[in-house]
């Protein structure tokens, strides 16, 4: 059975979970989901807050996010901070895996980790960086996931070779390319 850990476009399948992202405002529940505040849209915030909080607690709520850090958007890094360390509680106190977006952030979101004590586990959604940044994450406990674009990017195969198993996912994301076949393709 593969796990695709972060989905826009794809189902789960007989061989594949699929843990498709949900916007609060959109969201479906027939299947497994991930639901949170994007750092894109946080111009409705409360009412977005408001239903993911009602979506999180449902039985087919897998994780929180995606969620996260972004320095080329214009909402400032303390706001999106604040609303990031909201997820960061709300997936502590359910218990469920935390799916991040990260961009040009990497260190504010380790401080985040180290701020917040959180214990459960994070994955670090569309992970395209080298080794010094993968090992830094993991050594503070954030997992990667990688997706379609692992199968051309030969660096960051290499990195991905360096790293323990135990901390990498795979994801299909806004990409019709599915877990299995990626991982196929990377690893034969």
């Amino acid at each position: 059975m593969y796990l695709d850990v972060h989905s826009h476009k794809l189902h789960s399948t007989a061989d594949t979970l699929v843990i498709r992202h949900q916007y609060p405002l959109e969201a479906l529940t027939d299947e497994p989901f991930s639901v949170g505040v994007h750092p894109w849209y946080l111009e409705d915030f409360d009412k977005q807050w408001e239903a993911l909080l009602h979506l999180a607690n449902h039985f087919n709520c897998w994780a929180i996010g995606e969620c996260g850090l972004d320095k080329n958007i214009t909402t400032t890094l303390p706001h999106q901070q604040e609303i990031f360390l909201k997820h960061i509680t709300l997936a502590e106190t359910l218990g469920k895996p935390l799916i991040i977006h990260c961009v040009k952030a990497y260190a504010e979101v380790v401080a985040l980790r180290k701020k917040s004590k959180a214990k459960g586990l994070w994955v670090m959604h569309g992970f395209r960086k080298n080794a010094q940044v993968a090992k830094e994450l993991i050594a503070n406990g954030i997992a990667l996931s990688l997706g379609s674009y692992l199968v051309y990017d030969i660096k960051l195969q290499e990195v991905i070779k360096q790293l323990p198993q135990e901390y990498l996912f795979y994801e299909s994301d806004d990409s019709e390319l599915s877990v299995k076949d990626l991982i196929k393709k990377v690893y034969g």
